[in-house]
């Protein structure tokens, strides 16, 4: 595997620990307020977010090599 896919891997794994129960009853308290959301449902967004930064770095990594493979994209 490609070391891109092993990081997002990874990242997603850390990402579903840190929203289930290990990660997320750490941070399971409505105080304090981060940006007008309890700290629950901020702790969540974060992980969503990034999430989406590893989704996005994978589609851009792949698409990269695709185009330097001479692949039709």
């Amino acid at each position: 595997m490609r070391r891109s896919r092993l990081l997002f891997i990874a990242v997603m794994l850390l990402t579903a620990l840190a929203i289930t129960w290990p990660g997320h009853a750490l941070f399971s308290s409505a105080k304090p307020l981060i940006f007008g959301f309890p700290l629950s449902f901020a702790w969540i967004i974060f992980w969503v977010i990034i999430g989406f930064a590893a989704m996005l770095g994978l589609y851009l990594s792949d698409s990269h090599d695709d185009d330097l493979n001479g692949e039709p994209s």
